[in-house]
């Protein structure tokens, strides 16, 4: 017959208590229960057992011989198993340190408000944000992990599609009343256009405004004209601040499209020719930290793909209300009110 069954096993813990402090109620009060509940426990393992292991004695007890040898068996075993414990859970409970480096208008509109999930789910990490404007460096390699917006993956590095991108010109409410003419890309050419001067890597400045409107067909825009910035995100407030059209990355801007501080005033969304890359040191795949940051970036993107429909969604909604409200319009002196009220 097994004499540890779940019940005697349970009891142990009273049971080393009660002898190390060989008495009922002080175990009982440091494992927050009462001194008969430890009592009762304590009788229930030497029924199992079928032996004495305590002497009760007015006021006191006092361990037998046999409680005695026992006592510091199930002391051993349960010290023996904090210690297995402790290695087990050690690596989560340590502070890991891991390097990510990216563009800063990319750790500012995506990656840093999705941050409270990593940091809930790996409290133990501590996550180094590098916002570089410069390209790549092969040779520093002063990173763990990089998300890149690149067109070709780097050579002598793991590099894996991490997020598709989507380019549409954004701009806010106020400044589509104040230019109420723009129905159709060609209209462009009568706006300010903001750019971000270095996209990717081997771009040229004009690069994202001259793919959107190769695309859609406006040759008689000119993409080399309008206010150029080093960074998306300033390309973005100067939008934000009524200056212009910014040619928009949605997984920048789509957070400002859902709150609708910008309208994206065309339908139109293309696929930018770069995409963003999840970029590591093949030696680094599995190491703690990387691998659990790796992953949730890939889990955040898929994330960001699958709901960037909906705010799109509405956006369309939005914007073809707008464009049926001005083309039956014959007057333009009407125009401008009917755009801010869009």
């Amino acid at each position: 017959m097994r004499r540890m069954n779940s019940s005697a096993l349970s009891a142990l813990r009273f049971f080393e208590a009660a002898a190390r402090l060989g008495s009922f109620t002080r175990a009982g009060e440091e494992l927050c229960i009462t001194q008969s509940a430890v009592s009762q426990h304590v009788k229930s393992l030497e029924e199992r057992l079928g032996c004495k292991l305590f002497f009760r004695l007015p006021g006191q007890i006092r361990l037998t011989d046999g409680g005695k040898a026992f006592a510091e068996v199930v002391a051993r075993v349960l010290r023996e198993l904090e210690e297995a414990a402790d290695v087990l859970v050690a690596p989560r409970r340590a502070k890991i340190d891991v390097r990510l480096r990216t563009g800063p208008s990319f750790a500012l509109r995506w990656l840093i408000p999705r941050l409270g999930q990593l940091h809930a789910r790996h409290p133990n990490i501590r996550l180094h944000i590098i916002g570089d404007y410069n390209y790549l460096d092969l040779e520093r390699k002063n990173f763990d992990l990089a998300v890149e917006l690149t067109q070709a993956p780097p050579q002598r590095l793991h590099s894996e599609l991490l997020m598709e991108e989507y380019l549409t010109p954004v701009c806010t409410w106020k400044y589509l009343a104040k230019h109420y003419f723009l129905k159709t890309p060609g209209h462009l050419a009568r706006c300010v256009l903001l750019h971000d001067g270095i996209p990717w890597q081997s771009a040229g400045e004009d690069a994202e405004w001259r793919y959107w409107l190769d695309a859609v067909g406006a040759p008689g825009v000119d993409s080399t004209e309008g206010q150029f910035f080093t960074a998306a995100d300033m390309a973005i407030q100067a939008a934000l601040s009524h200056q212009g059209v910014a040619i928009g990355r949605l997984s920048l801007v789509q957070g400002l499209l859902s709150a609708r501080e910008l309208i994206a005033p065309f339908l139109q969304r293309i696929r930018h020719p770069a995409g963003y890359r999840l970029i590591y040191p093949s030696e680094l795949a599995g190491r703690p930290g990387v691998l659990e940051v790796a992953s949730w970036l890939r889990e955040e993107a898929a994330i960001a793909d699958q709901a960037r429909t909906e705010p799109a969604r509405a956006n369309d909604i939005a914007a073809k209300k707008r464009h049926r409200s001005t083309s039956a319009e014959t007057d333009p002196v009407d125009r401008p009110r009917l755009a801010s009220q869009a």
